[in-house]
Parts: C-alpha cells; structure tokens; sequence
C-alpha cells in the first residue's frame, strides 16, 4: 500500500489529475508575510510564565489582515501554525 502525505506521494508519481488543486490564492499570496509576522508568537524561546504565546499570533493575522473572513482567518492560522511546528521538529 502507498501513503499520501500532504504534499506527494511517497513513491514519487503524481496524483490523479496532475493539475495543482490548492485553493484560496489570496491565502497563498499573504501566507510568507504572515509566517514572519507570527514567527515570534511561535518561537519555543519566547514564552509568559512558560507559556506559549500562540494565541496571540490569531489576533495579529486579524489584526495584519482585516479583509479575511473569519473562516480565511483560521484556515491561514492553521497553516501558519503547521509551518512553524515543521520547523521546531527539524
């Protein structure tokens, strides 16, 4: 059996298709500024009373991005957050 992970298949053949099926392109264009913006709410070093400050890192993407919806708003958090968690493993 071949797994999928999120990106491509681990025996290197393209999915079905071969087209790229990403959405939300005004997500993608604002995703990098957004990973710079958050990255220091992420940052295992930075902390209150060691605890992290992820929280606050929703309420910059709102505040940086005020034309997204509610719903854009957390889909490009969960992003954002998956980035960072990424690099933190590596």
């Amino acid at each position: 059996m071949v797994m999928l992970n999120d990106v491509e298949r681990k025996d290197g053949a393209d999915l079905p298709g071969g087209e790229d099926r990403r959405s939300n392109p005004h997500i993608r264009a604002i995703f990098d500024s957004a990973c710079k913006l958050t990255e220091p709410f992420f940052d295992p070093a930075q902390g209150w009373g060691g605890q992290s400050l992820t929280m606050y890192a929703r309420q910059a993407l709102r505040e940086a991005y005020p034309e997204l919806t509610q719903q854009d708003t957390a889909l490009l958090f969960a992003a954002v957050q998956r980035h960072h968690r990424s690099l933190q493993i590596k």
